[in-house]
C-alpha cells in the first residue's frame, strides 16, 4: 500500500480549498500510520492533519479497528507440542534461577551452569570411593534422573536404549567420545548422547565434577 498524497502539502491544500477528504483516505497514508510504517516527516504531516480534521481521527480508528480484527482472524496458532515447549522451557528458567533441591530444572544447552555450582558447593565434603568417585542423586522419578558426579578416574564405554543422557561440566576437562567423534569438554560444556550410540569419558584434568541427567524416552 502506497500514500500518493504528500500530508504535508495536504494539510495546507484542504485549508485553503473546497475538496472533501476522500482522496486523501484512499491515499491509504491512514492504514500506514497505523501501521507505524510512515517516515517521521510523514507522521507528522499525518498527526496535523488529524487536529485539522477530526473526521480524519475517526476513520483512523476505524482502521485500527479493522487491522485488529484482521490480525485476529488471520493468526495462526503454533503446534501444540510447540507451546508446551516454550511453555516448559520458561518454567524450568524459573526453577534455575531458585535452585529448589527438591524441584530441580532440567538441564539443557541453555543451563547456567554457574546456578549448579552454587548448589553443589552448597554440599558437604563429598567423599571418593574405592573407584575414585563419588556419586549423588539429586532427582529421581518416573522420567528424570540426576546424578552429581565427581571423578578422578575415567567413564566407561556404555549406550543406552531408553534413556537420553547428558551432562553439564561444572568444573576440570574431559573428552568425550560417542561413535567415532571426540569432543574435549570444559566448565560450562552440555553434551546431549544418542540413543544406541557407544561413548566414554577421558579425563584431561585431574578430577571432573559434572551433572549427568537421564531422561526416559
Amino acid at each position: 500500500m502506497k500514500a500518493k498524497i504528500n500530508p504535508t502539502l495536504a494539510c495546507s491544500y484542504l485549508k485553503n480549498s473546497n475538496l472533501n477528504l476522500k482522496p486523501y483516505i484512499e491515499s491509504g497514508i491512514l492504514e500506514l500510520y497505523a501501521l507505524n510504517s510512515l517516515p517521521s516527516e510523514e507522521r507528522k504531516g499525518v498527526e496535523r492533519m488529524l487536529i485539522t480534521y477530526p473526521e480524519l481521527r475517526e476513520e483512523l480508528v476505524a482502521i485500527e479497528i479493522a487491522l485488529e480484527k484482521y490480525a485476529k482472524a488471520s493468526r495462526v496458532m503454533p503446534p501444540r507440542l510447540l507451546q508446551e515447549r516454550v511453555v516448559g522451557s520458561v518454567l524450568n528458567l524459573e526453577k534455575e534461577r531458585v535452585m529448589n533441591v527438591q524441584d530441580l530444572p532440567i538441564i539443557n544447552r541453555f543451563t547456567d551452569y554457574k546456578n549448579w555450582l552454587r548448589l553443589v558447593e552448597s554440599f558437604t565434603e563429598l567423599p571418593l570411593g574405592e573407584d575414585g568417585r563419588h556419586m549423588k542423586v539429586l532427582r529421581y522419578d518416573d522420567k528424570v534422573t540426576q546424578i552429581l558426579v565427581v571423578s578422578t578416574t575415567d567413564i566407561e564405554e556404555e549406550t543406552h536404549e531408553d534413556e537420553y543422557e547428558s551432562f553439564l561440566i561444572l568444573k576440570g576437562e574431559c573428552k568425550c567420545t560417542v561413535g567415532d567423534k571426540v569432543r574435549f569438554m570444559g566448565v560450562g560444556d552440555y553434551m546431549e548422547i544418542p540413543l544406541y550410540e557407544l561413548h566414554d569419558v577421558e579425563l584431561v584434568s585431574e578430577e571432573v565434577v559434572a551433572i549427568l541427567q537421564r531422561v526416559k524416552v
